[in-house]
């Protein structure tokens, strides 16, 4: 069983770890290989993702074009961009395959159209996928350094105090609640994903994948609101001892097999089918290029059906 992990591009470590020790390892979709983070690289050396770069060989392009925009957003820091919404040419990233350039090329009768939208599509595509990382990668960073300072300011009133019971957090525990997954730019990101998706042609060599994971609510609500879906499992507990499940979501009939009380479970799982659809026409229709809308009546549970899981760590 292949289990793609989306619309992220990146994904914690822990995360991946109970994953791994719960289903195997991950396949991860990245756009670059020059911006894969170190630690993205040590999961990928330590075998617990597999990553997998549908587009490679313009790397320079786009980290320029990344630099470009970071470098915009300074300079606009502060200032009331919501006038900017839709207005996709004058933001540095896309002039490398603007229309004009392309329509220029059209009527010098070089190239061939179809391929040159496709590539520029795929190619903003990664680009959306490879900011949304970095900004969350940033997000991480700072929410990892509150969390620090949090930890310092307990232990500080400890020390003043010392009374460790009278401390919120003294048991242990973090006075704050981490906030759920939330999908910032969720449809773009999502149809970014599915561009990226359908170029990894390699992936699809062998029978598609069996399982599509998400950590995000946000997504499965997204997916479901627009597609009929079988609801399979609802937070099922699976441990690193759930043979018997992975066996069944390689070819999910039937009840599911028992949940293995006396192991404590890794992550839980949701699972649903959607309904009449198969892998291909999903991933056109969320890309937008391609009707991925119709369904098979006549369709039924078969090795082409998506199934969409979402994850949370027990």
């Amino acid at each position: 069983m292949n289990a793609l992990f989306f619309p992220h591009t990146a994904i914690a470590p822990d995360l991946a770890t109970a994953l791994h020790a719960a289903l195997g390892p991950t396949t991860l979709l990245h756009p670059l290989p020059e911006a894969v983070t170190d630690r993205t690289a040590a999961l990928a050396d330590a075998r617990q993702v597999e990553l997998v770069f549908p587009f490679q060989g313009d790397g320079d392009t786009l980290m320029a074009a990344m630099a470009a925009f970071r470098d915009w957003a300074v300079e606009h820091a502060g200032n009331d961009l919501s006038g900017l919404v839709g207005r996709g040419a004058p933001i540095p990233f896309y002039g490398a395959d603007a229309t004009s350039r392309i329509v220029a090329e059209i009527k010098a009768g070089r190239g061939e159209p179809a391929e040159n939208e496709r590539k520029a599509r795929l190619q903003r595509a990664r680009l959306l996928l490879l900011l949304a990382e970095d900004f969350e990668t940033r997000h991480s960073e700072l929410a990892d350094d509150l969390s620090a300072f949090e930890a310092d300011e307990r232990q500080m009133l400890e020390e003043l105090k010392g009374d460790d019971d009278a401390l919120p957090g003294a048991a242990g525990l973090s006075s704050t609640t981490a906030p759920a997954p939330v999908m910032h730019m969720l449809a773009a990101r999502v149809a970014a994903w599915a561009q990226l998706a359908l170029a990894a042609t390699d992936l699809w060599t062998a029978d598609p994948p069996a399982l599509f994971l998400t950590d995000c609510r946000e997504v499965l609500d997204y997916i479901t609101d627009q597609t009929a879906a079988e609801t399979l499992l609802d937070r099922h507990p699976v441990s690193s001892s759930s043979d018997g499940l992975r066996a069944w979501l390689a070819a999910p009939q039937g009840p599911p097999p028992a949940a293995e009380s006396s192991v404590t479970p890794a992550i839980r799982l949701t699972l649903v089918r959607l309904t009449g659809r198969e892998v291909f026409g999903w991933l056109r229709g969320l890309a937008g290029v391609g009707s991925g809308g119709a369904t098979d009546p006549d369709s039924g549970p078969s090795a082409n059906a998506v199934l969409l899981g979402m994850i949370a760590q027990a």
